[in-house]
């Protein structure tokens, strides 16, 4: 039999037993949606999560200390800070690239401003880190630059802010900076902005909580870049942590960015020395509270990892690893669940299939008799089968699609905000749709073999002679 023949038998026998086979695909085409359904969805959680939340692109070392609880209060026991030594020691650590500091800002700052975006100013306790600018350099807006100020350029005098250029301000106070320290009180000066960057994790908290308790309207990340306010560094909404002295200066927030704090401002590296300086000493400028190092490869994460604490270093617990582990383990008890649907989907096909061939019995005879192979027999009941595989995978991966699409309609304008709330829960790729079809198939052409085989061994002599 030619294979122009076999697929016309096959059209035909499906268009005749169609009821037949679309009551057996009912199992299949429910299992395929669950299947595509689940694997849809982990992977757009696991792109939000995974990409946004936990992003795994690096390590963050601290140094190794204890605590010992007494009350409420805990009593580190160790060193607090890693030196230029710990920095070398880790840079040196086979499959690392580079190394880039961090130092917290250990002096109290209170920010103020807002007023142009919220209607009113606010005055908030700000938290800050330094950072290796190199570390960030992607993540600047490109009409910006993130690096510190230039300790070299003159200051010149000034009566408003357009007199000092795109990257100043206008600055009129008796103690001017902690760069100048000799210019005369009642005279206003230039002042370059200070860069910061924050983290997309301030945006989605201020966005989905926030905002709601204080009825403040929602931000739009991108339009807020270039954005300026006060910070008073030595200040605190605390009095008792107020510092003797104070400075006063004007930030910039020139981007958003993964590395940034997540619960305040990134200043580059050198400014934060500067600041520490002022309030501790020259010895605080070298020692720095973390390092975020980057690696060749994201496989030798983990190699790296053991490695760097085996010089008697912690790795910081992004939360990455403990996250993946849950979505991947609720992923496989879903496709689990998703695969028996299928499987006894499959198993009801050979029942039908059985079924089908008694009844076709003198037409699978007859085929035989005019010169049909076994082969030829066998290999029409799997083409229907397969055929029946390719149009379930389709509609399955179709009712998928529509649902997720229900459920992000639901979330779009029935559920409140929350941080990092996703357009889309689902990630359909091509990945998920040929593996759905591939496995409807695979299931279908399965729950037909046996019968296929028992076709193929039909006598036509018997059957065509009524014995």
């Amino acid at each position: 039999m030619s294979i122009k023949k076999r697929w016309q038998f096959i059209l035909s026998s499906l268009i005749r037993h169609r009821k037949h086979f679309m009551l057996s695909s009912i199992g299949i085409v429910t299992g395929i949606m669950a299947f595509s359904f689940f694997w849809a969805l982990s992977a757009g959680v696991s792109q939000v999560v995974l990409g946004e939340i936990f992003p795994v692109k690096t390590l963050e070392v601290v140094p190794r200390s204890l605590g010992v609880n007494v009350g409420p209060i805990q009593l580190g026991l160790g060193a607090d800070a890693l030196t230029q030594k710990s920095v070398t020691a880790i840079q040196a650590v086979p499959n690392v690239t580079k190394v880039y500091p961090k130092m917290k800002v250990t002096t109290p700052m209170v920010g103020v401003g807002g007023k142009k975006y919220l209607g009113n100013d606010l005055q908030i306790e700000i938290l800050a880190e330094g950072i290796d600018p190199g570390l960030v350099a992607g993540d600047v807006d490109s009409q910006f630059k993130f690096e510190a100020t230039p300790v070299s350029a003159p200051l010149q005098s000034c009566k408003t802010d357009l007199q000092c250029g795109d990257n100043g301000y206008c600055y009129d106070a008796p103690n001017l900076s902690w760069r100048y320290q000799n210019l005369n009180p009642g005279f206003a000066y230039c002042r370059h902005y200070i860069p910061v960057l924050a983290s997309q994790h301030l945006v989605e908290i201020f966005n989905g909580v926030v905002r709601r308790a204080h009825d403040f309207p929602k931000l739009n990340p991108q339009f807020v870049i270039g954005y300026d306010w006060d910070i008073i560094l030595g200040s605190s909404v605390v009095r008792r942590s107020e510092a003797s002295k104070k400075y006063h200066y004007k930030v910039r927030l020139v981007g958003f960015s993964d590395q940034a704090m997540w619960l305040g401002l990134t200043f580059p590296l050198p400014v934060v020395q500067k600041f520490n300086t002022l309030f501790h000493g020259a010895e605080a400028a070298q020692t720095f509270h973390s390092v975020t190092v980057k690696v060749d490869r994201k496989d030798q994460i983990a190699a790296v990892s053991q490695k760097i604490e085996q010089l008697g270093f912690d790795i910081k617990d992004s939360g990455a690893a403990r996250a993946s582990f849950i979505i991947l383990v609720t992923t496989l008890v879903f496709l689990v669940i998703s695969l028996i649907i299928v499987g006894v989907a499959a198993v009801n096909i050979m029942h039908v299939y059985f079924m089908l061939i008694y009844e076709r019995q003198v037409e699978i005879g007859l085929m035989r008799a005019l010169g049909a192979k076994r082969s030829d027999i066998r290999w029409v009941i799997l083409g229907e089968a397969g055929l029946v595989g390719i149009m379930s995978g389709i509609v399955g991966v179709v009712l998928a699609l529509l649902s997720s699409q229900v459920i992000d309609y639901i979330s779009r304008y029935y559920v409140p905000d929350f941080p990092y709330k996703p357009s889309s829960y689902f990630v359909f790729d091509a990945g998920v749709v040929v593996t759905a079809v591939l496995l409807s198939v695979g299931f279908c052409m399965l729950g037909a073999y046996f019968p296929a085989s028992r076709a193929a061994k039909v006598d036509p002599a018997r059957v065509l002679t009524g014995q």
